[in-house]
């Protein structure tokens, strides 16, 4: 798939925007789909799709932005911008949070990846300065920890720096795995642009492919924003 188009003026969002809340199914407008695709044996979906990073190669990285932070905040922005991709259930309790973090993944040692928990933060400088935190004492680790493996409020990520990937799939704990999974991939050029892979697996029950697509054209309309 080539890159996205730019379809919307970005809008931030802050955390303080709206509190969590535990939706009521019998009024949700979505109360069909979530029964039809919980019934599923596979009810995920993945989709992957090339994001410009034009501006970022270009004018960021020259500048000493960090392309890893940089990118983390992008992708946590854009999925927090969609609703869908902050809600979750737990048994028949579907609760939409007020905001997601990002568990992603970071090396550790010579060819083993550590977890790293990275809480979101709208403003760049507050993000990037956590990020980078969170990053160093993630590489210290000595074998693999889950420590948000009980709450919810979270997207599980990696990133492939080695492959410009077409197509991902993800672990996922079963049926019921409601944790929205993201991974971006190798920044390439050509004819003087770049760009990188994203990949988003989420729960059919949950999310659609519109509001997948709200999410890359997000991802999109923040990378065309020099917001460091």
């Amino acid at each position: 798939m080539g890159c996205l188009m730019r379809s919307h003026t970005w809008t931030s969002r802050t955390p303080e925007a709206i509190m969590d809340r535990t939706l009521d199914l019998e009024s949700w407008p979505r109360r069909s789909h979530y029964t039809f695709f919980r019934s599923y044996d596979r009810p995920h979906f993945s989709l992957t799709a090339a994001v410009d990073t034009t501006l970022l190669m270009q004018d960021g990285k020259p500048a000493g932005v960090p392309v890893f932070n940089a990118a983390l905040y992008v992708i946590m922005t854009a999925a927090n911008a969609v609703p869908e991709l902050r809600t979750r259930f737990r048994g028949e309790v579907v609760t939409e949070y007020a905001v997601v973090h990002a568990s992603t993944t970071v090396p550790m040692g010579t060819e083993a990846f550590a977890f790293c928990d990275v809480r979101y933060a709208p403003d760049w400088i507050t993000f990037n300065a956590h990020c980078a935190a969170e990053v160093a004492a993630a590489k210290t680790q000595t074998e693999l920890v889950n420590n948000v493996a009980h709450e919810d409020d979270w997207i599980y990520l990696s990133c492939l720096p080695w492959i410009a990937f077409t197509e991902m799939t993800h672990p996922l704990a079963g049926r019921d795995d409601c944790i929205p999974r993201i991974a971006w991939g190798k920044m390439t050029e050509t004819d003087g642009r770049w760009s990188m892979p994203v990949n988003l697996t989420a729960h059919h029950a949950l999310v659609d492919g519109l509001h997948a697509a709200r999410f890359f054209a997000g991802v999109e309309d923040r990378l065309a924003d020099p917001f460091w």
